[in-house]
């Protein structure tokens, strides 16, 4: 470790018995248990929410989170007389999530569900409550953006064969996303929400930020935390999940069994969750991210991804019509 990093441990009652990268900064080991060192200028601009929300969350018994070391001197910056800053967070041991094993995705599920109830209370100061989005417009606004990209394709005199192909699945992507959209103006769920919506969510709910330790599920990487509808958290786990899975119905059983045994999903919620899974993200992504890159390059591997998405449409669609 560099002196700079050095100078800023030893500002800190720990003793370091070893230390390597990872997760953008140095894990210590140490004699009061696994540590992360980071420089706050990458974290700055959501720090205070942050620790406010894992604050609220530890003191609602939900504590397996990386929460902030404060220094000697009280405090959870600490900045070198050079203007450098560094924060330290308790850290934990053990594997990511693994989305293969339903172990793991009951506990997921599980451990998402304490989350949410753990958050529920929690008020900021002011502006650091922030905007929740509005999801049926972003809805609309997607759909009007699958119909630009595709009449831009098709205006296109010479094609490549990822244009072509994303014309032919054009039609059938486009009637499911709008058929979500209106699901979604008479979702009973969604219409009730308005009152309720600022809700604290962890933002990127995924198997990266799920560490398997020993003693239980560690949540971290709570950089996107903020108000709006939690079970957007669920429904985003249970994507990945699934689309890790080939749209497997055991897969997406185990996360919503989970979840439920800590926190109960009524039918109205769960009819929301499996509207929010209708809408074709991923060939909404692969058309946005077309339309946002060179046009007139596509690596081969964005055909492949396509064609991948297409062929996995027939047990997405089985998984969804068995709700």
């Amino acid at each position: 470790m560099e002196d700079k990093q050095e100078t800023a441990v030893a500002r800190y009652d720990l003793t370091v018995h070893k230390r390597y990268r990872s997760r953008g900064g140095w894990v210590l080991e140490t004699n009061r248990g696994p540590k992360l060192l980071r420089e706050y200028e990458t974290i700055r601009s959501h720090f205070h929410l942050e620790n406010s929300i894992k604050e609220h969350l530890i003191g609602s018994g939900f504590c397996m989170v990386d929460d902030v070391v404060p220094n000697i001197d009280g405090k959870l910056v600490t900045e070198l007389e050079t203007g450098e800053k560094y924060v330290i967070y308790n850290w934990f041991i053990g594997d990511e999530c693994d989305l293969r094993s339903e172990s793991c995705l009951l506990a997921a599920g599980e451990n998402l569900g304490k989350l949410h109830r753990a958050a529920r209370g929690f008020e900021p100061s002011g502006a650091e409550s922030g905007e929740p989005g509005v999801l049926l417009e972003q809805f609309h606004r997607h759909n009007k953006e699958l119909k630009r990209v595709n009449a831009y394709m098709k205006n296109k005199k010479r094609k490549t064969e990822f244009e072509i192909y994303a014309i032919n699945c054009f039609h059938g992507y486009y009637e499911k996303a709008c058929q979500a959209a209106e699901r979604l103006e008479q979702c009973s769920y969604y219409l009730a929400s308005g009152e309720h919506i600022r809700s604290i969510c962890h933002g990127d709910y995924n198997y990266h930020n799920l560490i398997m330790a020993s003693r239980g599920t560690a949540t971290i990487g709570f950089e996107k935390a903020g108000y709006g509808i939690q079970l957007l958290d669920l429904t985003y786990f249970l994507r990945k999940t699934l689309e890790k899975n080939g749209w497997n119905r055991h897969a997406g059983d185990a996360v919503m069994s989970g979840y439920d045994k800590a926190n109960t999903l009524t039918g109205d919620q769960i009819d929301f969750i499996y509207i929010i899974l209708a809408y074709p993200e991923k060939y909404w992504k692969l058309m946005n991210h077309y339309m946002n890159k060179k046009k007139s390059w596509l690596s081969a591997k964005n055909l492949e991804k396509l064609k991948d998405v297409k062929s996995l449409e027939k047990k997405r669609e089985e998984f969804l019509n068995g709700h």
